[in-house]
């Protein structure tokens, strides 16, 4: 019964991986339009755009791939850009909170909103990450 669920939680953490690349595949492609915007914006306004926000999506998208490549081969390395993950979620929360505060105009006030979507990956990363690591300590991922 136990290797049963131990098994079924590998294969769960495999399959949750294969949506992991799918997501880290896709942030790729937001974080490319991103910067395809800022570019654009840039040459009509002839003002240089703010593009932390396009670089922390670029290093999330990157750090979800390797997350679900590790968590496809089932590996306790997946941990370390896991938990790198949530750093860099964590600083854009942070990046976001600043400019909230510092906004002088409604439009850098949206600018400036946190996507639903966004918090909730977040929570799923959190979420991923002590299954994880509960999966580490009972031998499933090594």
């Amino acid at each position: 019964m136990v290797d049963g669920l131990l098994l079924l939680l590998k294969w769960s953490l495999r399959l949750f991986g294969v949506f992991w690349i799918i997501g880290g595949i896709y942030s790729f492609q937001v974080a490319r339009q991103a910067n395809f915007i800022d570019s654009a914006i840039e040459q009509l306004t002839q003002s240089r755009q703010d593009r932390r926000v396009t670089y922390l999506l670029l290093i999330c998208a990157f750090l979800t791939l390797l997350s679900g490549i590790g968590l496809v081969v089932s590996t306790r390395w997946a941990l370390l850009p896991l938990g790198l993950l949530l750093a860099v979620q964590g600083l854009y929360f942070a990046h976001q909170q600043h400019r909230f505060r510092q906004a002088t105009s409604q439009d850098e006030l949206d600018e400036a909103q946190i996507n639903p979507a966004t918090r909730n990956a977040f929570v799923t990363s959190i979420v991923v990450t002590v299954i994880a690591g509960i999966s580490v300590g009972l031998g499933v991922l090594r």
